[in-house]
């Protein structure tokens, strides 16, 4: 799944379902999400600890293969976006964008100019090693590149139409913990002050021709949100697919163990 792919679901409001990798930063762990039918796979440096190289095998693996490879950096610096892109990020997402006017500047750190201000250098792991033209290359780089800044705040929420308008903004993503936890309600995915805050973010995505997306702890969260109009949705983290795989065949042979 190329960017170019995932874009052309988006504006069919195709949903496009991808997990986030938080633990095992295998070189073929992309690999396997997209066996899996993922359309995404995230490696997260926010809340892994992961340093660049932590992931680079695997950026590298998962280019190679039909899904789009997200990086979410620890946050707003311009180093961290640029380096993740030049190590072959396709899209990446920034934690707890509060208004336009970061969204904007984030979106300069990713584009080349007369767009931005991304360092230039080709023949390397974000363009597959081709070089070339360059001006060619800062083009498909700067049409091709996802930026998904996440709503995480009350302050985001009341500013997501605003942030949603900016150019280069492809999709608004909640992080439902940390959005729930500052509205007062951490972790109560039916809470209405958290369902009446994903309706408005919903709502200044698709007014502005963007797609709304969500990481989803539960199953309910995940179901509410695609009824909402969400179409960029994680399903379960790698963790969690570890841990209910391992534990279903675990459970299915004790029990036939014990005669059950």
């Amino acid at each position: 799944m190329t960017t170019e792919s995932f874009r052309a679901a988006l504006a069919a409001g195709t949903p496009q379902l991808g997990t986030f990798t938080l633990e095992f930063a295998t070189a073929g762990v992309g690999a396997l999400a997209a066996r899996a039918g993922a359309d995404w796979i995230l490696y997260d440096l926010e809340h892994t600890g992961w340093s660049l190289d932590a992931i680079r095998a695997s950026l590298a693996v998962s280019r190679r293969e039909p899904i789009a490879s997200f990086v979410r950096v620890a946050g707003p610096q311009k180093d961290l976006v640029s380096t993740a892109l030049d190590a072959g990020a396709e899209g990446i997402m920034m934690p707890w964008v509060s208004s336009a006017e970061e969204a904007r500047e984030i979106v300069s750190w990713m584009k080349f100019p007369p767009v931005g201000v991304r360092g230039s250098a080709f023949g390397l792991a974000h363009d597959l090693y081709r070089g070339g033209d360059a001006a060619a290359a800062q083009a498909e780089a700067n049409a091709s590149t996802v930026f998904l800044p996440q709503i995480e705040t009350p302050e985001a929420v009341a500013a997501a139409a605003d942030i949603a308008a900016v150019d280069g903004v492809d999709v608004l993503f909640v992080g439902p913990l940390d959005l729930s936890t500052n509205l007062g309600v951490p972790g109560q995915w039916d809470a209405p002050e958290l369902l009446d805050a994903l309706r408005t973010v919903a709502e200044a995505a698709r007014s502005a021709g963007k797609a709304a997306g969500i990481f989803s702890p539960a199953r309910p969260l995940a179901t509410a949100a695609l009824d909402m109009g969400y179409t960029v949705l994680s399903a379960v983290p790698d963790i969690g697919a570890y841990l209910h795989g391992l534990s279903t065949e675990v459970t299915a042979l004790r029990s036939h163990a014990a005669g059950s």
